[in-house]
């Protein structure tokens, strides 16, 4: 049995011991279900919308929000969709329901999943203002790609709590002991790995699956997939750099060679993102609160 092969059974056996984490919320199910379907339409995708008012209101929240600035305040789902899309809207419905996701998340000695949730605020604030800055990747599609990069931890902390645990007291014992290799050790795969898995498993868009799977390594993967996973890499170290949640996992304080090249990113390009950030960061989790 090849390594890859151990790699793809160890994370297909850790899926199928998850609960929660493994079903997302019905209705960012049926969102999903829609964007497959070549045929579905707005209305379609209204219509779960509006069948959920809480996910709604949050949705208007992000449309009506410093974000996009607005001169109008749009009043319903459908002015949102009209402005800014079918796509869009998905993505900030989606980015909307993962808050669900991570409350009440098991929590051991130095990790619990509202902290990891604070973390995934931070990197998806930071990637949206990195796409705004990049062009080629939908702001909207950045910011959901950010909140779902570290997502593979709350397969391992379900899946294998025990062997969890371990890895979570030895990187607290040993500063030189990376993340990745006490994930290896300890459960036989990396939260990117894991993360990339669930996303295939959700059906999400391939793009989104290679974020999470590719986040620490983007420049991995084929040229002409390596921008959002790019974006989601600095975006986690300058958040890591911010602090505020569980950040032990970013394992940098800078993006590795050639990525910011590869995105056009400049030191003051990052240190305006990384100055706004707290605001950012609150500003998201504001509007993404239940």
């Amino acid at each position: 049995m090849t390594t890859v092969t151990i790699n793809e059974h160890i994370v297909a056996s850790a899926l199928k011991r998850v609960t929660t984490v493994a079903t997302l919320p019905a209705s960012a199910m049926r969102i999903m279900k829609i964007a497959e379907d070549p045929t579905s339409t707005e209305d379609e995708l209204l219509a779960v919308l509006e069948s959920d008012p809480p996910l709604a209101a949050r949705v208007l929240k992000v449309v009506n929000s410093a974000f996009y600035g607005r001169p109008r305040h749009v009043a319903s789902a459908s002015a949102a969709m009209r402005l800014l899309g079918v796509n869009a809207i998905r993505n900030v419905a989606l980015a909307a329901s993962l808050n669900r996701l991570f409350r009440g998340g098991r929590t051991v000695p130095g990790f619990n999943a509202g902290e990891l949730w604070t973390h995934s605020v931070a990197v998806g604030s930071a990637a949206r203002r990195l796409a705004e800055r990049c062009r080629g990747i939908p702001p909207e599609e950045a910011m959901l790609a950010g909140l779902l990069h570290d997502i593979g931890l709350l397969v391992e902390i379900q899946a294998s709590i025990t062997e969890f645990s371990s890895l979570i007291a030895a990187t607290s014992q040993n500063v030189s002991l990376s993340f990745a290799d006490a994930e290896t050790q300890w459960l036989g795969a990396t939260h990117e790995e894991f993360g990339k898995a669930l996303c295939e498993q959700w059906r999400f868009p391939d793009a989104l699956a290679k974020a999470c799977g590719h986040h620490h390594d983007p420049l991995a993967l084929a040229t002409e997939d390596q921008r959002l996973p790019a974006i989601i890499h600095v975006a986690d170290v300058l958040a890591g750099r911010a602090g505020g949640g569980f950040t032990r996992s970013v394992g940098r304080d800078v993006p590795r060679d050639g990525v910011c090249e590869l995105l056009g990113l400049s030191a003051f390009d990052l240190a305006e993102i990384e100055a706004q950030l707290g605001s950012d960061m609150k500003q998201t989790l504001g509007l993404l609160a239940a």
